[in-house]
């Protein structure tokens, strides 16, 4: 037989009286998309250190030769191959100029040159790669092959060739990055754009009669800013190191201006003398480079929200 249930008191029960403010309150304040990234950018320690040298290399390159009273092109006779001292914190170079002031003159020169050729090869690379990849058909068939061709052709060549037959300076260098330089950043946002491009809000944006060029630069380019941030920081320290190639072999910068491959080369001639001519330039060169590329890897694991 079915035991007979016994019943329960309400006694025993007692009422729990939910606060529904409460429970619904957000205690965690809400963020943006950047504000999360700076978030996540700050709690990576190698990152932040790599900026705060980049930072340093910047501020030093803006007020850096003024910090000494000698002039970055000063040449002085009694002051040849001085190594690093009180009265000239890098030393001087074979001519008698001050090193501390021509390393940080190089440095405007050297680091104009790697923002300027990187951020105009993005600007480049996301007005090619965004048409192509939103255009599909023969229009991103003829681009991508064009592409393709010019992948093909060694980058370093390519810029050595302009600068035999440009005039070497700042404008050449840029010129020179910029031919090819682009391609790289083409790509990416073209694969990009390919993923975006059938997206419910690009879908609905078409449907209301967004122009093309309204629906490629005010909905599927922010959406790749990430990316392109991203490969602007790597692209920086690439530009660098061209640009220091470039004035090594006497094809860049040339005297009296000062640039990091420019006082390298220098320095390589006069070794055997004075090897801290070739160290300072070189330490700068390696320092800058690496904290650019740790900092893009920071920045890329904080806007990627894939890589959190």
């Amino acid at each position: 037989m079915l035991q007979e249930q016994p019943t329960l008191s309400p006694e025993l029960f007692e009422p729990i009286v939910a606060d529904t403010e409460e429970l619904e309150a957000i205690h965690r304040p809400s963020l943006t998309f950047w504000q999360d990234a700076w978030r996540k950018l700050r709690k990576n320690r190698i990152a932040t250190a790599s900026m705060l040298v980049i930072a340093c290399c910047v501020l030093l390159a803006l007020i850096g030769p003024a910090l000494v009273p000698y002039g970055y092109s000063a040449t002085d006779a009694s002051s040849i191959d001085i190594p690093p001292n009180r009265e000239h914190w890098f030393g001087t170079d074979s001519l008698g100029r001050d090193l501390w002031a021509r390393t940080w003159m190089g440095a405007r020169v050297s680091l104009l040159i790697g923002f300027v050729a990187a951020f105009v090869n993005s600007c480049l690379g996301v007005v090619i790669g965004g048409i192509a990849g939103y255009a599909g058909g023969k229009t991103d068939m003829i681009i991508m092959r064009i592409i393709d061709i010019l992948y093909a052709i060694p980058y370093m060549i390519v810029a050595i060739l302009l600068m035999v037959v440009l005039k070497p300076g700042m404008p050449s260098i840029i010129v020179a990055m910029v031919i090819i330089g682009w391609i790289k950043s083409a790509r990416l946002v073209r694969g990009q754009v390919l993923s975006l491009k059938n997206q419910e809000y690009v879908l609905a944006a078409r449907k209301l009669g967004a122009s093309n060029f309204r629906i490629i630069f005010r909905h599927m380019i922010p959406n790749t800013l990430g990316l392109i941030i991203t490969d602007l920081t790597m692209a920086v320290p690439y530009a660098i190191f061209t640009e220091a190639f470039l004035s090594y072999i006497g094809l860049g910068i040339q005297p009296p201006q000062s640039s990091w491959g420019l006082l390298a080369r220098y320095g390589a001639q006069n070794f055997r003398v004075a090897p801290f001519q070739l160290f300072i330039p070189a330490v700068v060169i390696s320092l800058t480079m690496l904290s650019l590329n740790l900092f893009g890897d920071g920045l890329r694991d904080a806007l990627d929200p894939k890589l959190r």
